[in-house]
């Protein structure tokens, strides 16, 4: 009830700031559950407000938005991610004969300024944008399930300072519209006066391409994108002038993301394929282990521990592949005219499949001895389902147009699956054992495939995945209400 109230009064002060400011005004609501299980959970949540203003050839903007967001993953330790963001931001557009200027400001903070080229007509158009801005990502908790730990838990910040630069080009020749462009995204790697941090430097590049032609009554629209990130993260552990790197994670990761739309009248369809791929590479040089947990350790405990206290670092070497193939069809109907009610259904289908090849080394130093073994192991994943859709939208057409609009959304998954192999081990082999009965341990060293933990660790894991009483509107559930106003 109390989200409730809130949600009407955002609602509210939206349509108030639409009456007296601009000649649109728009507000929104909406909430993401998408995975919400004993041992994992990702939810996220925003509601904001928009206003604008157009006189002649000058355009005027405002935004105010609340976004949270939070999720939790377990295995043996929790790891557990949080934030909450106010995001206010400002902005204009200034089209003049042949160009263009606009400027965005935001409390990130964030500035981002537009030029572009272009003839009256609008025939090409030819733009450049830069930013720079930091924002924060949010807090990382990692909680031992054990509370008498060494070191029951570590709150890392990270808040990442970025450098944006795009470039674009589209011509528009009759019914046919083409489009490209690039984007660099660089991070500026900078320490703050915290205890524990993660430091980053990124180098994103993204290439998008796009097609569109209105054929009469019907349009369609094909796009590309290209995405390529070299990311390197550190965690960093500050106490007083001393600065420890607790963390090195090196990931190089591409994605391919192929859109076709295709909308005829009330009727709108689309087909999506994505591939991505990371790769997670371990460096044996010294002081860049994967996680050296003990760095992250204050002083004050290091002098308690005695000599015999075991030091243990991981390097890891892993590969990510993943794929995703969706799309369906929406189709909304119309009733009334200046009093319409615009009902919506839409369905879509989906498969995925992923996979992560993992090369753990763990290296110990007791006193002056040096102990390292390894654990190999796959994990596969796969899914396959629909994704079910309703709406409506209330509209009211006269010289004050008011429109309210509400969906909700559920996934559907109809086969999920989750396996583990040992070294050598291939998909098939695994498949007759789970089907016989028999559990196998995702270890890949001899001397723990023959922990019982693990074993039942490993049998509760694999398999395929069991459906949770009362999952619906917990997973895979999203809901958005939204109120617009033009004069």
């Amino acid at each position: 009830m109390k989200a409730f109230k809130k949600i009407l009064f955002i609602l509210g002060v939206a349509n108030i700031a639409a009456h007296s400011l601009s000649n649109t005004g728009f507000t929104d609501c909406g909430g993401l559950f998408l995975l919400h299980t004993s041992d994992k959970q990702f939810s996220a949540r925003q509601c904001g407000i928009n206003d604008q203003v157009e006189i002649q050839n000058l355009k005027v903007y405002g935004d105010l938005r609340h976004i949270t967001y939070q999720g939790r993953y377990t295995d043996k330790w929790d790891i557990k991610g949080y934030n909450s963001l106010d995001i206010a931001s400002a902005g204009f557009e200034s089209r003049f004969n042949f160009t263009t200027l606009g400027v965005d400001v935001s409390s990130l903070p964030f500035v981002k300024s537009t030029l572009a080229i272009h003839p009256s007509n609008d025939f090409f158009r030819l733009s450049t944008s830069i930013a720079r801005g930091s924002i924060e990502l949010g807090n990382i908790r990692w909680i031992s399930e054990h509370e008498n730990d060494i070191v029951h838990e570590i709150s890392v910040d990270w808040e990442t300072h970025l450098l944006f630069r795009n470039i674009s080009a589209e011509i528009n020749p009759g019914v046919h519209h083409f489009g490209v462009s690039g984007t660099l995204l660089q991070s500026t790697p900078e320490n703050p006066e915290k205890e524990y941090y993660i430091r980053d430097s990124i180098n994103v590049m993204m290439v998008r391409g796009e097609y569109e032609a209105n054929l009469g009554k019907s349009r369609l629209s094909l796009e590309y994108n290209y995405i390529n990130a070299d990311i390197y993260l550190y965690g960093i552990f500050h106490q007083e002038s001393s600065y420890k790197r607790f963390m090195y994670v090196p990931l190089d990761a591409q994605l391919h993301w192929l859109l076709a739309q295709w909308k005829y009248n009330n009727l709108k369809t689309n087909l999506n394929y994505v591939h991505a791929a990371g790769r997670i590479e371990a460096n044996q040089d010294r002081f860049f282990e994967t996680l050296a947990p003990n760095r992250a350790l204050p002083s004050s405990v290091l002098k308690s521990l005695s000599f015999s206290f075991l030091q243990k670092m991981f390097r890891i070497d892993a590969d990510l592949d993943a794929m995703g193939i969706f799309g369906g069809a929406e189709y909304q109907w119309h009733f009334g005219h200046q009093y319409s009610f615009n009902p919506r259904a839409s369905i879509d289908g989906y498969y995925a499949s992923g996979s992560i090849d993992m090369d753990k080394q763990i290296e110990t130093l007791v006193l002056l001895t040096y102990n390292k073994k390894n654990e190999i192991y796959r994990r596969e994943l796969k899914s396959a389902g629909g994704i079910l859709s309703l709406g409506a939208e209330l509209r009211r057409e006269g010289p004050i147009t008011i429109a309210l609009d509400y969906s909700i959304t559920q996934l559907i998954p109809v086969f999920s699956s989750y396996k583990e192999f040992l070294p050598g081990e291939n998909s098939n082999e695994n498949d007759d054992n789970e089907n016989s009965g028999s559990g196998k341990s995702g270890k890949g060293n001899s001397s723990n495939s023959n922990d019982s933990s693990d074993d039942q660790e490993s049998q509760k894991k694999s398999g395929d995945l069991q459906t949770e009483k009362g999952v619906a509107f917990r997973n895979g559930f999203a809901t958005h209400l939204g109120i617009t106003v033009r004069f």
